[in-house]
């Protein structure tokens, strides 16, 4: 199979965001008046209701903006430590999420390489990501590279789709203009991008630069798995 186009996964697939959030919880932690002592455990929790109440809208509703679910995981999280903020109280907690991520998180030099690789080869590129589209497109300009990518879709209310559901990926495949047998999604997590790619049929492909998906099972299985971009150049040169 000759494929024409790859849709990327934005965070932790292009994008590096390690650290960031920890500095973010830092910021938040001061404006509270609270130990900073205590900012590997409410960012752990932040984190793991963010997935969670992500998880919880989606099935409820179909669809979950990335800023709404960071202000309301992290309501929860400081629950947790005894403090009670409003869900406008942590809204406003945001413009720190928008400052640090569109400043520090930066693509990795392997994303890099393979986008201008996928370029040359005459391969379009695309991006569908769960995340904020402002950051998204800031980070891409930012880096220089957002000329590189046709569009890019994320949830919004004015489209409320999250990953894995099909219509986020028929609505690529739309407005590419293209099949799926003929397209690679690749992204970071089993789940969103590569149960999502499976079920619509595209070529899927799993990053996984840090070994933490070792034991999958069925739609969540990809076509291939890599910890590096430099091992997915090979399916373009068939």
């Amino acid at each position: 199979m000759t494929f024409e186009a790859v849709i990327f996964d934005a965070d932790e697939t292009i994008f590096n965001n390690q650290g960031i959030h920890e500095i973010v919880t830092k910021r938040v932690l001061a404006s509270l008046g609270l130990s900073e002592d205590l900012v590997d455990q409410v960012h752990s929790k932040w984190d793991e209701f963010y997935f969670s109440e992500q998880s919880r809208i989606v099935e409820e509703v179909g669809f979950c903006i990335d800023r709404e679910n960071a202000g309301r995981s992290l309501v929860l999280a400081l629950k947790e430590f005894g403090k009670d903020i409003s869900i406008e109280e942590a809204d406003n907690y945001w413009e720190y999420m928008r400052q640090e991520y569109s400043k520090r998180s930066k693509p990795y030099l392997d994303a890099i390489s393979l986008i201008n690789y996928l370029e040359k080869k005459g391969i379009r590129m695309a991006i569908v990501s769960n995340g904020d589209i402002e950051i998204i497109h800031k980070r891409l300009n930012n880096a220089g590279i957002e000329h590189h990518f046709e569009f890019v879709i994320a949830p919004c209310n004015e489209f409320p789709i999250t990953k894995p559901d099909m219509k986020i990926f028929h609505e690529s495949l739309s407005k590419l203009k293209i099949t799926a047998e003929k397209t690679v999604f690749v992204g970071d997590n089993p789940r969103s991008d590569v149960m999502g790619a499976n079920r619509v049929g595209m070529f899927s492909v799993l990053i996984d630069r840090y070994g933490v998906n070792s034991e999958l099972e069925g739609l969540q299985v990809p076509n291939l798995k890599i910890s590096s971009f430099e091992e997915m150049k090979s399916i373009f040169e068939k």
